[in-house]
């Protein structure tokens, strides 16, 4: 699969627009907002999500807090921060 700038960056806006309390949002939130964004069935989209989710894990710009295996916790770092804001 191949990276994609403009994915990873709106992953990251929905992390930073629908986290009002500042504890993160859910694997399964996350997935969500796609889903009815674009189409109400992700239509394919939660592969490429959660790999992307994956390398922002990985790029330091997401905390991931490990809740269970199918809905861990994704709160915004500085550097994902400094990522929407220079993109």
């Amino acid at each position: 699969m191949k990276r994609n700038n403009a994915l990873a960056k709106e992953i990251l806006e929905v992390i930073s627009t629908e986290d009002n309390g500042g504890g993160g949002l859910y694997r399964s939130e996350i997935l969500g907002v796609f889903a009815e964004k674009y189409d109400h069935q992700g239509n394919g989209l939660e592969p490429a999500v959660s790999y992307h989710m994956h390398l922002l894990e990985t790029a330091g710009f997401v905390k991931v807090t490990r809740v269970d295996h199918d809905d861990d916790n994704f709160e915004m770092t500085w550097a994902g921060h400094d990522f929407i804001e220079a993109n």
